[in-house]
C-alpha cells in the first residue's frame, strides 16, 4: 500500500457526520477524571497558569482544566469540535480561548506552563511535518514547561498490537476499522466504516508511525528534553513504558 496524496491532508475532512459523532461519544467520564489529574499532576503548571491544549477537540480536557482555574487556550483544525466546545464553555460560564488552525503553524501571543496533545491525536504529520509541530509547540512554552503527548500509534504499540481489521462498539454504533501499513513511509491507512442502523459511512484517515525513540530525537532536536515515558495515566499504579504498552506517555520538557 502507498499513501495517497488525497489522503495525507486527511483531517480536514474526516471529523464529521459520525465520525464525529462516535469520537465524541467514545471515552467515558472517567477516563477524562483519570487524564485531568494526571495532567494537572505532570505538567505542574501553576494554579492559573496559561495551558495549551492541541488539538483540542470538542473542549472534553479544556473545559474541566479552566472550571479549575487555568487560563487554557485550545487548537482544533474542526470547527464543529470547536463550535461544540465553545457553546460548553459559555454554558459553564468560563473562558476559553478556541482557535481554529494548523497545529504546525500556531501563531499565539502568549506563553504558556504546559501544553498537552491528548487522546491519542499525534502522528497526523509526516516527519517533516511533525517536527513543524513540535517546534511549534516549544516556540508557544515558557521555558522549563512541560509538554505531554499521548499515542497509541507509535510503533513499539501499534505494530505489537494493531491488527488488520477490528470491529468496534460505541452506544449504538458500529465502527469497523481495517488497517493498511505501508512499510516505505511507516504509516498506517485505516478506512473506518461507521453503522447506526441504515445509517453508513466511509472515511480514510493515515497516521505516520514513529517508534519512541525517534519520537525522542525529533523532541531533542526541537528544544525539549524527554522526563518521562509512562504507558499509562494511572497516578496510583504507574506504568514504566515497554514494547507492546498499548499506550504511550511522553513527558517532555522545554529546555
Amino acid at each position: 500500500m502507498t499513501v495517497k496524496p488525497q489522503t495525507i491532508n486527511w483531517y480536514e475532512k474526516f471529523f464529521q457526520g459520525m465520525a464525529l459523532d462516535l469520537w465524541r461519544a467514545a471515552i467515558p467520564i472517567e477516563t477524562t477524571e483519570e487524564e485531568l489529574a494526571f495532567l494537572l499532576q505532570t505538567l505542574a503548571a501553576p494554579q492559573g497558569g496559561r495551558l495549551l491544549d492541541v488539538p483540542c477537540g470538542n473542549g472534553r480536557l479544556s473545559l474541566p482544566l479552566s472550571l479549575s482555574g487555568y487560563s487554557v487556550t485550545g487548537v482544533d483544525f474542526c470547527q464543529p469540535f470547536l463550535d461544540q466546545a465553545a457553546e460548553s464553555a459559555r454554558a459553564h460560564k468560563t473562558k476559553i480561548d478556541y482557535i481554529q488552525g494548523d497545529m504546525r503553524a500556531l501563531k499565539l501571543k502568549n506563553k504558556f506552563a504546559g501544553a498537552f496533545c491528548m487522546g491519542n491525536s499525534f502522528g497526523y504529520f509526516d516527519r517533516p511535518g511533525t517536527v513543524d509541530f513540535l517546534k511549534a509547540v516549544a516556540a508557544c512554552l515558557e521555558s522549563k514547561a512541560r509538554l505531554v503527548i499521548d499515542s497509541s500509534m507509535v510503533a513499539e504499540c501499534f505494530i505489537v498490537n494493531g491488527g488488520e481489521k477490528e470491529w468496534l462498539q460505541v452506544g449504538d454504533m458500529l465502527m469497523l476499522v481495517e488497517n493498511n501499513y505501508d512499510c516505505r513511509k511507516s504509516a498506517v491507512e485505516s478506512t473506518y466504516t461507521f453503522i447506526r442502523g441504515s445509517e453508513k459511512q466511509v472515511s480514510k484517515a493515515v497516521h505516520w508511525i514513529y517508534t519512541s525513540g525517534e519520537l525522542s530525537d525529533m523532541l531533542e532536536s526541537s528544544g525539549f528534553s524527554i522526563v518521562d515515558m509512562l504507558a499509562n495515566t494511572d497516578l496510583e499504579n504507574p506504568e514504566k513504558f515497554e514494547l507492546g504498552s498499548e499506550r504511550l506517555l511522553l513527558v517532555a520538557e522545554k529546555i
